[in-house]
Formats: structure tokens, C-alpha cells, sequence
């Protein structure tokens, strides 16, 4: 195909100029028509969308509201009355009202209304906002009266669960005034917009609000509202023609419509009607001459904005352009704007891929080896310096395990979505160069182009390393646990058959057994305030014996000594034998005897050794006991530690000694071992 230069085609145009003057006034006058209804129209539609953008933001900041309610405990204990309360200080000082529905209509709460009161009986949602519900989870409602004001109002509902897994609505509404009000600043001087809902009724419109909110449109104007966007010629409520630019959301399902008097638009016309007609001869003459210097200035302005284009097609700054022709100029701007959003909305992109705490990767390499990764991935990697964002890079050789077996290369997840898979949520082990392991819960999804093919492949992973190690802890901490319910269980069972086979009778059996229980129970809770690490020995003596006797018949004295938690129950049950023997027989069955305890540590840190003695004096005299009952079972047996440990019990005269030798580094060692 020939190509010409604009400069040529201009030329070529001034030379076939041999229509009469008024036809070409005429043609000129009837292109300027066109684009002047063409410029309006688009004018329009571009008021209406600006329009619609402010107001589903005002729409979007609601089910913000409602997304936050949806998660409060109150509602998911199914506590109406304490979510009331919630609710009513969110809207409290605004024209905002928060309601609460069941499936079948009925209102279970409203910030309108005190809890407790008789609440509305709403009509449930139709079959189409239900299926809208359940599609998109959130329904934005058509205009409806407000049954308290008397004004119009709508809402924005979202489904919610009840605490036994009902369906419940959760919506906010507002009058229709605060839709005008979020509009106008919108609305362009000497227009006029209007708002309407799925049914055909305005929620508002930029003039006269008050006189159509919840009322039907003409039927002839709203009938022209078909499809998602376009532009109609219609007569208004006065009589007055019309150009109308609408545009209906897919979010909200609402119609915002932009009207202009059509006389506005031809005013331009008719006015330049007569200098057309004026100036055309004088501009027949004059063309021939400035043709060429047009032409000219079209053909290098063509070039520059190709250049621009290319520019802005490989991603490169798009310089400004010095043109005389405003819609060269318009078209250059419009790419320095382009190319400016293009930038910015990198630079957004690179900045939330650098702060997100995930892991990303991009790749277009069929292999999935050359990768694109943020900042979060490089340090999960183990990278400490990395390429800059959007420059690919080789991917680290790594060791993958998803459960218990290796996954090559070609099964992880970035390879397989290169091969069109999806991969959702998946766990994998990966052992990093320097051997540190990393958990890592992955999904990853293909990157397609308009036709549908792969061109590339993301994949997101989160580091659950922390949370792989607290499930190990927890399942330490219950074979901890279970190993001491075992071990306190084999107390008791010593503790009960050692009692009933030395008790006289079922009485005394019962009255021991329970008292040995309650002493064992008392060691308990200090180990288990102290996390069972251990007993401090002072603390274990006077929990022992303040359930006995007044601590003044008692002289305790001796340094600080920790007790592994096994010989902490052992010595709170040797205290609580002595301590009894000591009230029936001992020195505490009169009003003057005393009892001193006192120990030592001796040796070293390698070997240490406890030396405990307990001291009667002031009782009865002592007879040396013949038949060994339990508490004498009991104090030789749960200190045998070692050869050299154990319990001396000398029945002096004076009163009972009973001296405790006990190997602390072997206790320690030994704290699982079970008590007899």
C-alpha cells in the first residue's frame, strides 16, 4: 500500500478543493458536529464513571465496617445483647444504623432500636440478591423508605454466621443525603447526575434531590440504560432534551448517569456556524499556503509521538512533547501520564512484594530456573545480597521434602504451575546450602496472557518454621506431662497399698490415706507453681508442717536448697509421717516439746550431698519401735538413692532423730525414676 506524508495529503486535499465555499463550510460544520457529540458523549461517560468511583468507595468503606463487625467474638458467641452494645458505639454520632437479620427476616438487633424492644420484621432478600449473596458474600440494596424518619435510605449487607453455623445478614445503611453528599464534589459545573438503583428508582441525583429520591425514572430514560455502559438522547422531568452518559457497576448493580442539556452542546455549533460561513473563502485562499508548514509540523509531530509510543511500549521514560497541535499535545500528555501511573503503580507493587511478610517468586523460564524474588524470599533463601527486584536471578540448589519424601525440581510448585497446575497450601521442608531447614506453606499459580497461554508462573510461600517447632514443643510438653501423671499415679498407688496394709481398720486407712493425699496434694502445687522444676526445701518444709502444728514449737534453719520435683513429693511425704508420728507420740502430743529441723550441703559442685536432720525434744520418752509401721517403711525406702544415701532413725531418749543423707547430684540425674 502507497504511503503519503501528511504534508502530501494536505496538498493533495487543497488541490481537489473545488467545492463551492458553502459545501465545504457545510462539511467542516458538520465534522465539527460529530465531534463536538462525540467529545460530549464521551464527556459523559467519563463523568459517570468518576461518579460511580467516589461513590462505591463510600460503598466499599461500609463493608469495611461490616468485614470488621463479622469477626467480633461477641457475634460468634452468639452474645446479641453485648454486640448491640458494640455496634451502637461504632454508629453512635453518626447517620449510620447497624442491623442484624435472621434467614427469615426477623431482626435480632438494631443500633435504631434498644435491645429488648420489639424489632422490625424485614422482608427476607429476593432469590436474585441471594444468589448475588451467595456469589459475592456482600449485596448492596436498592432504595428503601426508612420506617423512623420517613426519608429513604440503602444498605450494604454481608452474610455472617451464627454460633451454630445459621446464616445471619449483617448490614449498614445510611440516607440517601450521604450518597448526595459523597457525589457532588464530583460533578462537574452545569451537569447534572443522577443516581439509580436496580429497579429503576433514583437514590439521588445532583438537583432536586429531595423531589426524586425513591422515585421511579421516566420509563422512557431508564429503559435506554442497557448494558454496562453508553449514551442516549432523552427528554428530563421538564421537558428538556437531554445527552445522558451512563455507566451501571457490577458491584453495586446501580445506574450513575451524566446529563448535559443538548442545547449546551449545540450552542457551540451554531455559533460557529456563521464564522464558518465568514471565514471560508478567506480560508480556501490561505490553505494552499499554510498546507505545506502544516503538513510539515503533522509529519515531525507524528514522528515524535510514534517514538513516544515505542517509549512507552519497552517500559522507557516518555519525555514531554512541544507540539502546536492540541491533540497531538493531548495524545503526548496522555502518554506521559500513562507512563507515569505505569511507573507508580510498579513502584506499588515492588514496594508491597518488598514489605509483605511472604515469600514471592516470579519466573517466565519454562525450567523455572531463573526466578524474580522479593526481599522476604532472598532472606527465607538465606541471600544476603540479591539483584534488584524484577531482575531474574538463578534459583539456589536446595534439598525439598514433602511428607517424608524428596520432590525434584520439575514437582515443586513454581515448575508445576509453568505446566498449568494450581497449588494450593501445600507443606514443604527445604533444606537450604548452608543446611539450615525451612517449613514453607506454598501455593502457586500460572501467569497467562489474553489468549489463555502460559507465559509464566508465581508462587507465595509463608515461613511456618516457628509453628512447626511449636507443634514439636507441645507434643514434648504432653509426653512430659504424661510421664508425670504416670509417675504421681504410682505415688498413689504405693501411697493407698502401703496405707490399707498397715492400717487397724477401714476408718483409720481412710483418715491416713486422705491426709498422706492432702500432703502430696500441697507438694503439687508448689511444684507446679514453680512450672515442676523443682521445690525450694524451706518453702516444702513449712507447707508440710503448717497444717500440723504452730510454727513456734519449730526451730527451721539451714541454706538455700533447690529439689528436683521427684524428691520434692519425697521429702513433703517423709515431713508429713514425721510431723504426724510426732503430734500422736512424739514431741508435739504435749504443750512443751519442740521440734528443730536443720540441714547442710557438703561437697562439691561435681558431687553434692543434703544432710537433713529432724530433732525432737521436750515429748514423752521415747521407747525404740519394734514392728516397722508405713511412715518407717516410708523414710527408709524413698531415700535410697544411692549406697551411700538413705534415713538413720535413732529413738533417743529425749526424742526422736532422724537424720537424711541424700546424693543431690544423683537425684538429679535420676528425677524420672518412680517412688515406691
Amino acid at each position: 500500500m502507497l504511503r503519503r506524508s501528511a504534508r502530501a495529503h494536505l496538498l493533495g486535499l487543497i488541490a481537489a478543493a473545488v467545492l463551492p465555499v458553502w459545501l465545504f463550510a457545510a462539511y467542516l460544520l458538520v465534522q465539527y458536529a460529530l465531534q463536538q457529540q462525540t467529545r460530549f458523549e464521551q464527556d459523559a461517560l467519563r463523568t459517570a464513571r468518576q461518579v460511580s468511583l467516589v461513590v462505591e468507595a463510600e460503598l466499599v468503606n461500609l463493608q469495611t465496617i461490616l468485614d470488621g463487625l463479622s469477626k467480633s467474638a461477641t457475634l460468634a458467641n452468639g452474645d446479641l445483647k453485648a454486640f448491640h452494645d458494640e455496634t451502637s458505639r461504632l454508629v453512635q454520632g453518626t447517620d449510620q444504623v447497624l442491623t442484624l437479620n435472621d434467614a427469615g427476616g426477623n431482626q435480632l438487633t438494631n443500633t435504631d432500636i434498644a435491645q429488648g424492644e420489639n424489632l422490625l420484621l424485614v422482608e427476607p432478600a429476593t432469590a436474585e440478591e441471594s444468589e448475588k449473596l451467595k456469589s459475592a458474600g456482600v449485596l448492596v440494596s436498592n432504595v428503601f423508605a426508612d420506617r423512623g424518619s420517613g426519608g429513604y435510605r440503602v444498605a450494604v449487607s454481608r452474610r455472617v454466621l451464627g454460633p451454630k453455623g445459621e446464616q445471619w445478614l449483617l448490614s449498614i445503611s445510611v440516607p440517601t443525603t450521604r450518597i448526595r453528599d459523597v457525589m457532588l464534589p464530583a460533578v462537574p459545573e452545569g451537569w447534572t447526575v443522577g443516581i439509580g438503583d436496580r429497579g429503576g428508582n433514583y437514590i439521588t441525583r445532583s438537583t432536586q434531590h429531595e423531589k426524586v429520591t425513591g422515585k421511579p425514572g421516566l420509563p422512557e430514560y431508564v429503559d435506554k440504560i442497557v448494558g454496562s455502559a453508553g449514551s442516549f438522547k432523552s427528554r428530563n422531568f421538564e421537558g428538556a432534551t437531554l445527552l445522558a452518559g451512563y455507566y451501571r457497576s457490577t458491584y453495586s448493580g446501580w445506574f450513575y448517569a451524566a446529563n448535559v442539556p443538548l442545547s449546551d452542546v449545540q450552542a457551540p455549533l451554531w455559533r460557529s456556524l456563521a464564522a464558518i460561513c465568514g471565514i471560508g473563502l478567506a480560508a480556501l485562499l490561505l490553505s494552499l499556503a499554510l498546507a505545506y508548514v502544516v503538513g510539515k509540523r503533522l509529519t515531525e509531530a507524528t514522528i515524535d509521538l510514534a517514538g513516544r509510543a515505542e517509549a512507552l511500549g519497552l517500559g522507557r521514560e516518555v519525555e514531554p512533547m512541544s507540539t502546536s497541535v492540541a491533540e497531538f499535545a493531548t495524545v503526548a500528555k496522555a502518554m506521559v501520564d500513562a507512563e507515569r501511573a505505569i511507573a507508580k503503580r510498579t513502584r506499588e507493587l515492588e514496594t508491597v512484594l518488598e514489605t509483605v511478610p511472604a515469600a514471592v517468586w516470579f519466573t517466565y523460564d519454562p525450567q523455572a530456573r531463573q526466578v524474580i524474588r522479593n526481599r522476604f524470599a532472598a532472606e527465607l533463601m538465606g541471600l544476603l545480597t540479591r539483584k534488584s527486584f524484577g531482575t531474574p536471578d538463578r534459583v539456589i540448589d536446595t534439598v525439598a521434602v514433602k511428607d517424608g519424601h524428596t520432590v525434584t525440581r520439575e514437582d515443586r510448585p513454581l515448575s508445576r504451575a509453568m505446566r498449568g497446575e494450581t497449588i494450593d497450601n501445600q507443606e514443604f521442608a527445604y533444606t537450604l546450602p548452608s543446611g539450615v531447614q525451612r517449613h514453607l506453606l506454598s501455593s502457586a499459580r500460572p501467569i497467562r496472557d489474553p489468549g489463555g497461554s502460559i507465559i509464566g508462573a508465581v508462587q507465595i510461600s509463608l515461613d511456618i518454621s516457628e509453628r512447626k517447632r511449636g507443634e514439636e514443643q507441645r507434643q514434648l510438653l504432653v509426653n512430659e506431662l504424661n510421664h508425670r501423671v504416670k509417675n504421681t499415679l504410682a505415688v498413689v498407688q504405693s501411697i493407698a497399698n502401703q496405707t490399707i496394709r498397715n492400717a487397724s481398720d477401714l476408718t483409720e486407712a481412710g483418715l491416713n490415706l486422705s491426709s498422706r493425699l492432702v500432703s502430696l496434694a500441697k507438694a503439687h502445687d508448689i511444684l507446679t507453681r514453680e512450672n515442676w522444676s523443682g521445690a525450694d526445701l524451706a518453702d516444702l518444709i513449712m507447707n508440710s508442717i503448717k497444717p500440723h502444728a504452730a510454727l513456734d514449737r519449730f526451730q527451721i534453719s539451714g541454706e538455700d536448697v533447690w529439689l528436683p520435683p521427684n524428691v520434692a513429693l519425697s521429702f513433703a511425704l517423709a515431713l508429713h509421717e514425721l510431723a504426724t508420728n510426732a503430734i500422736k507420740y512424739g514431741a508435739l502430743s504435749n504443750s512443751t516439746g519442740t521440734v528443730s529441723v536443720a540441714w547442710n550441703i557438703v561437697g562439691d559442685d561435681r558431687v553434692r550431698h543434703l544432710e537433713l536432720e529432724w530433732r525432737e525434744e521436750g515429748g514423752p520418752p521415747v521407747a525404740r519401735v519394734v514392728r516397722k509401721g508405713f511412715g518407717t517403711q516410708l523414710l527408709k525406702r524413698v531415700f535410697a538413692y544411692d549406697s551411700a544415701g538413705g534415713v538413720v532413725l535413732d529413738f533417743e531418749k529425749s526424742g526422736l532423730r532422724c537424720i537424711f543423707h541424700l546424693n543431690l547430684s544423683e537425684a538429679e540425674a535420676a528425677d524420672d525414676r518412680l517412688l515406691p
